[in-house]
């Protein structure tokens, strides 16, 4: 039979102040964490660097650079390169961010695993295929 921890007032103190120090180490790698988010940029450029673009962690197309060797693209095709770009961006950052977590609380932490979720959900395409003009 397990004895009671909180049977012995000392045993049940040093329990509660590990329980303690444990959460403020938890609550100190978050708010690190929190801060380098805020940090990540997520880039990606095409093969032939025609388009290159940067996201932000909040998601705004921070930069978007298009070269003269991209008007030799057909408008539909250059449409079609900068949203793959961008959305490789999107994955870029979110792939910096699951590391982040992972290297802050572990592979198999519930923060590192939900924002893997959030990661793989940039990967299925919205169901409308976008605006044209």
């Amino acid at each position: 039979m397990t004895e009671n921890p909180w049977a012995n007032p000392d045993s049940a103190i040093a329990q509660v102040e590990a329980q303690i120090r444990q959460s403020q180490e938890q609550a100190t790698k978050a708010r690190e964490l929190e801060s380098q988010m805020k940090t990540l940029v997520g880039r990606a450029s095409s093969p032939r660097r025609e388009v290159t673009a940067a996201v932000s962690a909040s998601g705004l197309l921070t930069e978007l650079k298009i070269t003269t060797d991209a008007t030799a693209l057909r408008e539909d095709d250059l449409a079609t390169l900068i949203k793959k770009i961008v959305n490789d961006a999107h994955r870029a950052i979110g792939a910096q961010a699951v590391q982040l977590a992972a290297d802050a609380f572990g592979e198999d932490s519930g923060v590192t695993a939900r924002l893997r979720e959030e990661a793989a959900a940039r990967d299925i395409p919205p169901a409308e295929p976008g605006i044209t003009y």
